[in-house]
C-alpha cells in the first residue's frame, strides 16, 4: 500500500473522529447534570486524543491533515445538535453506531496496511479504545432500557 493510500485512510479516520467529537460534545453538554454525561465526556477526551494522534501521524508521513470545520465537522455538529434533546438511549445508540463504524474502518485498515508498523500500532490502539467505548455504550443502553446484562 502506498504512502498516499495510507494518508487517505488516516485523513478519513481524522474526519470521522472530528465528527464524533462534535456529536459527543453536544451530548455531553445536553447531559451535563446527568451521571451519564461523565462517561460521555471521558469518551470525548479519548476521541480528541485520537484526532491529535492522527494529525501527528499524518504530518509525520508528510501529509496534510484534514482541518476541523470541514464537511464532517459541520455534519457532526448538526447531528449532535439535532440529537442533543433526544432520549438518552437514542443518543447512546447514535454514539454506538459511530463507534461500530470506527471499529470496522480501523480493522479494515489494519488488515490492509503492510509496511507501516507505526501506523498499524496507532490504528490498533484507536480500535481498542473504540471497542471499550462500544462495550460501555452497550452496557448503558441495556441499563437504561431495563435489560439484563449478558451472562
Amino acid at each position: 500500500m502506498s504512502r498516499e493510500q495510507i494518508l487517505e485512510y488516516l485523513n478519513h479516520d481524522l474526519r470521522s473522529e472530528l465528527a464524533a467529537i462534535e456529536i459527543y460534545s453536544a451530548h455531553a453538554r445536553a447531559l451535563a447534570d446527568d451521571p451519564l454525561g461523565e462517561g460521555i465526556r471521558a469518551i470525548l477526551e479519548v476521541e480528541q486524543r485520537h484526532a491529535r494522534d492522527l494529525t501527528a501521524r499524518i504530518r509525520a508521513l508528510g501529509g496534510t491533515p484534514a482541518e476541523p470545520g470541514g464537511l464532517e465537522t459541520v455534519t457532526g455538529r448538526a447531528v449532535g445538535a439535532a440529537t442533543a434533546h433526544a432520549d438518552p438511549v437514542e443518543m447512546l445508540r447514535l454514539e454506538l453506531a459511530e463507534e461500530q463504524q470506527a471499529i470496522r474502518d480501523y480493522a479494515t485498515q489494519i488488515a490492509e496496511i503492510l509496511d507501516d508498523d507505526e501506523t498499524v500500532e496507532l490504528l490498533t490502539h484507536n480500535m481498542e479504545d473504540e471497542m471499550q467505548h462500544a462495550r460501555w455504550l452497550k452496557a448503558q443502553i441495556r441499563r437504561l432500557s431495563g435489560r439484563p446484562s449478558p451472562a
